[in-house]
């Protein structure tokens, strides 16, 4: 998780982790800002998940196909 930021962190675990679930308007409140930009936030923390691991995936079929070639 160290691509993404504390608060970005904090925005996810709030919104799919915390039981009650955290709803736009608590965290907007929160963090003083918008309902949209908190949207925006957990977007852009999950896109970078995303990319992370594809990224992660990509690095891994890599590794096997060069496995593969040693063999």
């Amino acid at each position: 998780l160290s691509i993404l930021d504390k608060r970005q962190i904090d925005i996810l675990i709030a919104r799919y982790i915390n039981e009650p679930k955290a709803t736009l308007e608590d965290l907007s409140k929160k963090y003083g800002v918008s309902r949209e930009r908190i949207r925006q936030i957990e977007e852009s923390a999950i896109q970078k998940l995303k990319s992370f691991a594809e990224k992660a995936g990509n690095l891994h079929e890599s590794a096997s196909c060069s496995l593969l070639l040693i063999k």
